[in-house]
Order: structure tokens, then C-alpha cells, then sequence
């Protein structure tokens, strides 16, 4: 079957002129490179341009990770002092949230409320609460107004005696 279309297509070959062989071998070659084109080339240029816009955003996750990892190794390197007492520690930074808080302990757990608090200090009380502290977050209930958080923290404490 192979050998009778080759015989049939030599034999049409054969019988074109020189101008529509020459047609013929630029259709065929224009099929070709629009084939690599497609099958090929294409795929990977498209690939390519989708790496350059990801470039930057997973260079500043990249750049994110490390920043998280070298305040996660600074605190591993950090020796473990003497204990800390994590109610003096939440009751002295509650001066960052305002006149308009409260905190309450009772066992190893501290229970904060707050009113109309800047975002920012109670960032950086929650930050201080961990680090200085000791202490994990259990629960929180917070709402939003003007700009302004309002709620509750629960805090677990560490045990008495531990860094």
C-alpha cells in the first residue's frame, strides 16, 4: 500500500512542471515551519513570557522566606533566660492599646479587651505577647470601625518556671 502511493506520487511528481514543483516545496515548507512553530516554539515562548511577569512576585516571596527564616534563627539562637513573667509582660504593654483596656488572668490563660485600638499597636502588642511573653494566641474576636479594632484575646501563658 506504502509502495503504491510512493510509485503514484513519484509519478505526479514527475509530470508537474518546474514552477508548481517549486510551489509545491514552498507549501511544504511553510507547513513545516508553522508546524515547528506551533508544536515546538510556541509553547515555550509563551512559557517564557509567563516566567518574566511570575519573575518579581516569587523573587519577593523568595526575599519574604528569608526574612522569615532569619527571625526564626535568631530566635533559636536566642538563650533561654531566666522566666519571664508573662502578666507583667501583657498588663505593661497594654499602655500600646489605649486607654481602653483590660486584662484579666486567671489560671495560664489572660483574656484582653480592648476598644478602638490603632492596628498598628496591636500588632505590636500581639507581637510582644509572643516574643517577650511566651505567650500563644487561642482565640480572638475582632471588629472594625473607622479605621479603629475593637474585641478580645485569649492568650495561653506559658507555665510558671518556663523561659
Amino acid at each position: 500500500m506504502m509502495q503504491s502511493l510512493r510509485d503514484a506520487w513519484q509519478a505526479r511528481w514527475s509530470q508537474a512542471s518546474a514552477s508548481e514543483q517549486t510551489l509545491l516545496r514552498m507549501a511544504a515548507s511553510v507547513l513545516l515551519l508553522a508546524a515547528v512553530w506551533f508544536i515546538a516554539l510556541r509553547p515555550a515562548w509563551v512559557g517564557l513570557q509567563a516566567a518574566r511577569i511570575q519573575a518579581p512576585l516569587v523573587r519577593a516571596q523568595y526575599e519574604q522566606v528569608l526574612q522569615l527564616q532569619a527571625q526564626a534563627q535568631a530566635l533559636r539562637a536566642q538563650a533561654p533566660g531566666a522566666p519571664v513573667d508573662a502578666k507583667a509582660v501583657l498588663q505593661n504593654g497594654l499602655s500600646s492599646l489605649e486607654k481602653n483596656a483590660r486584662i484579666v488572668v486567671l489560671d495560664q490563660r489572660a483574656t484582653i479587651n480592648f476598644k478602638d485600638a490603632r492596628p498598628e499597636a496591636l500588632a505590636r502588642y500581639l507581637e510582644q505577647a509572643r516574643l517577650m511573653a511566651h505567650a500563644s494566641t487561642l482565640e480572638m474576636h475582632l471588629t472594625q470601625a473607622a479605621g479603629l479594632w475593637s474585641g478580645s484575646l485569649v492568650l495561653q501563658l506559658p507555665a510558671p518556671g518556663a523561659p
